[in-house]
């Protein structure tokens, strides 16, 4: 699995604190930007924001995430969370997953319960190996990828790239990684995703829980 920060709303503090300032302000928000107020100040009202549950406010901000190496397993549980998540995802329509032009096997995540097993391991294997072989053959007897792909397993690799507001990452992350009984790949995306924000914006560490700065 990787994962990198492709861009993002420049200033996360200083744009939540300018629309929940607005709110409440005879000023224009074009005046409230520019006002040289301090780290403090803006963090005593967005924690306000936050507790408020004005997170209206949170929508103003977004960032966008390339993700590689997941399952497609995983894109079924994510691509759930539809309200204020984009996702442009790798066309199997499009992109071979045949031996033919890859030149070796799809990539596949393998589960850590099947990899510390021995006996699931093979078998697990086996099943890739053999959904690898159908592909071919379907492809080969001419039929389209888009149709040879429905022998393709849950497990497969695939990237994609996706573009969330603040709001829309704190609603998922808690759903995906406070919540107890979330899949360990999506929890493990969903908590890196807000490990790497955190990294650019340092003060969300308040917000996230159990995410610190490095």
């Amino acid at each position: 699995m990787e994962i990198k920060v492709i861009n993002k709303t420049p200033d996360f503090l200083r744009t939540i604190w300018t629309a929940g300032r607005t709110c409440h302000s005879t000023m224009a928000p074009q005046e409230l930007f520019e006002l040289d107020e301090s780290e403090g100040k803006m963090l005593k009202l967005v924690n306000f924001l936050l507790k408020a549950r004005h997170l209206s406010t949170l929508e103003h901000c977004s960032v966008t995430y390339a993700v590689a190496g997941v399952s497609r397993t995983l894109l079924a549980q994510y691509s759930r969370h539809r309200i204020g998540v984009s996702l442009s995802v790798q066309s199997q329509r499009y992109v071979s997953e045949g031996t033919e032009k890859r030149g070796q096997t799809f990539e596949y995540v393998t589960p850590p319960t099947i990899a510390a097993d021995p006996a699931r391991l093979s078998a697990y294997q086996a099943a890739m190996a053999a959904a690898q072989k159908s592909y071919d053959e379907l492809v080969a007897a001419g039929a389209p990828m888009e149709d040879a792909r429905f022998a393709l397993p849950g497990g497969i690799c695939t990237n994609f790239v996706t573009t969330l507001n603040l709001r829309s990452l704190l609603d998922i992350y808690e759903k995906r990684v406070l919540v107890s009984g979330a899949q360990w790949e999506v929890r493990e995306m969903v908590r890196r995703m807000a490990e790497l924000l955190v990294e650019k914006e340092p003060w969300l560490a308040g917000v996230f829980e159990g995410v610190s700065p490095k």
